[in-house]
């Protein structure tokens, strides 16, 4: 039988036992650290964000209502925008990594010297201005808040703030809302959707190829630009289209760049010359009746949406 002995030994022992689960679950529980965060202000309120390099012009970026513009009006990438804010606007960054002014210089977070000032303003007020600098590891970089000696390394990257104005542009600016029940490509033909994925053609009154009018309405419904265009082009467009969603009807004109000018190959040329390269580049443009603007897109999209009517008809089965 289990003496006395043993029965105050297993008890000491449990009592042990729980101390040291006490002990393990209030350092496992969260708290309240005596260290300020990145962020000491709410970058909900931010309605206008200027980010500067130093070098390049400011991207600047404007809130009004529900969206996020750039300062020429566009829409901007509101993705990337919601991902800077969240990073940021993160309580998550408890532990500053260093906090002297000689590490502020060695990580380029400093007013002098810095890879991206971020300045947040709300209602006309200056909110808060970050400096972001060197990368200690991957997807991670050094930010001090302008009032704050403190520097912490955050899970951003560089290129996550790009300077380039089209790299803050919304890509889809261009596509129409909801999906699309008609398409015209002006002189050439007009079709309509008569039930789930039934195209038919208007005119001319031949079979289509249902997939193939599908697949180039999907084209339209995911119509994304690669940017602004640098200037109008000198010539008419090489294919319009008209097409209709949700009761709003779409003008598409397209544009291709304009052919290489240059001499014929000479049959006295040799393999000893040096061959020319045309190192300037023309861009695919498209003007939509939603926008001002020419914006430059991928030509190979413009390829599938130039397809011929033979391409779009239902061959008749033998």
């Amino acid at each position: 039988m289990m003496g006395l002995a043993d029965n105050r030994t297993i008890a000491i022992l449990a009592g042990v036992l729980l101390v040291q689960l006490g002990l393990a679950a209030v350092m496992l529980m969260p708290r309240d650290l005596d260290v300020d965060p990145l962020a000491t202000y709410d970058v909900a309120l931010a309605d206008r964000i200027v980010l500067s390099s130093g070098e390049d012009a400011p991207i600047e970026l404007v809130f009004d209502e529900e969206d996020w513009f750039l300062a020429d009006g566009l829409r901007a990438d509101t993705s990337r925008l919601d991902t800077l804010l969240e990073v940021i606007g993160s309580d998550r960054w408890s532990w500053p990594v260093a906090s002297t002014s000689s590490a502020a210089e060695r990580f380029e977070v400093t007013e002098d010297a810095f890879q991206r000032r971020v300045a947040l303003y709300s209602q006309g007020d200056e909110l808060a201005t970050l400096y972001l600098g060197t990368s200690p590891s991957f997807r991670r970089i050094h930010a001090r808040e302008a009032d704050s000696d403190k520097i912490y390394a955050i899970e951003l990257a560089i290129y996550d703030l790009p300077m380039a104005r089209d790299d803050w542009l919304d890509k889809s600016i261009l596509q129409p809302t909801g999906s699309i029940d008609s398409m015209t490509r002006i002189g050439e033909w007009s079709a309509a959707l008569e039930g789930e994925g039934n195209w038919q053609f208007v005119e001319p009154e031949v079979n289509a190829n249902a997939s193939e009018l599908s697949s180039m309405a999907t084209r339209f419904e995911t119509l994304r630009v690669m940017g602004l265009g640098e200037e109008a082009p000198e010539a008419g467009p090489d294919l319009q289209f008209e097409v209709a969603a949700a009761g709003e009807t779409i003008g598409y004109a397209f544009y291709r760049p304009p052919e290489e000018e240059g001499d014929e190959e000479s049959d006295e040329s040799t393999e000893a010359e040096t061959p020319e390269f045309d190192t300037e580049v023309r861009d695919t443009l498209v003007k939509s009746s939603l926008r001002d603007e020419f914006f430059r897109v991928s030509s190979f999209t413009v390829d599938q949406l130039a397809k011929p009517l033979e391409e779009l008809v239902q061959e008749d089965a033998k």
